[in-house]
């Protein structure tokens, strides 16, 4: 960590990638409570690949907002690292999140338009091979995604508004701007821990398809979550899987 006497600078090396795998234990965590609660609750296999798209995207906006925030850093001769950072995770988790379903939205209907299934969200195919074709297109749909709304957000948004939106992160911080390693802790660990949740919970509603469950025609009977016991028109007590 490298700090001086005015700025905050982003931590780097092990300390950031210790920090990030302990938010996204807790916010994956949130999510397990969401599926308890959901109902009809998804097939697991379903749900692993719905997290999935969400961990490697979460990964990919986090590189993508330290970079904005070095790049604002050194081209906007805008020195505090850790203001940047937190204003590009506000910024995800308001407008992003917004832009990120509309752009989903799209997708989903030309995706329609053409029959392309596989790129059906939270919708996946039944796979022999040892990856889901169906999951590694949606996931790299899902990067392009977020690829796309980073972009727009830093060339329409952030640097237009670059003055506007360093005031605001300056008075939001003031308060802790004196101490660098407690703005620190709030920008790398509590704030984002607030966002995360609240964007994991909002973004899995925007990613799960309207099938839970992978076509049970193709999945053998061990695969199948049983969930409880009925009695048939005949009168035996018969096992179910709930989807």
């Amino acid at each position: 960590m490298c700090i001086t006497m005015n700025n905050c600078k982003l931590l780097a090396g092990v300390q950031t990638y210790f920090i990030q795998f302990l938010l996204g234990f807790l916010s994956l965590s949130s999510l397990y409570v969401k599926r308890k609660l959901e109902y009809p609750q998804r097939q697991w296999t379903v749900f692993k690949y719905d997290v999935s798209k969400q961990i490697v995207g979460m990964g990919f906006a986090h590189l993508i907002n330290i970079s904005i925030a070095v790049m604002i850093r050194k081209q906007y001769d805008m020195p505090d690292e850790c203001r940047w950072y937190f204003l590009n995770f506000l910024i995800d988790v308001t407008i992003g999140i917004l832009i990120n379903y509309y752009l989903l939205e799209t997708f989903k209907r030309l995706y329609k338009k053409y029959s392309w299934t596989s790129l059906t969200p939270g919708e996946y195919q039944p796979s022999n091979n040892c990856y889901n074709k169906s999951f590694v297109l949606q996931l790299c749909n899902w990067l392009l995604i977020i690829l796309i709304s980073k972009a727009l957000v830093l060339y329409l948004i952030i640097i237009p508004m670059r003055h506007t939106l360093d005031s605001f992160g300056k008075w939001f911080l003031g308060p802790v701007s004196h101490n660098n390693s407690l703005e620190l802790f709030i920008v790398m660990i509590l704030l984002p821990l607030l966002f995360n949740l609240t964007q994991f919970w909002v973004q899995d509603n925007i990613l799960k398809g309207r099938k839970h469950y992978i076509d049970t025609c193709l999945i053998q009977d061990g695969q199948l979550e049983v969930t409880g016991n009925t009695v048939d028109d005949n009168g035996y007590s018969v096992e179910y899987t709930e989807l």
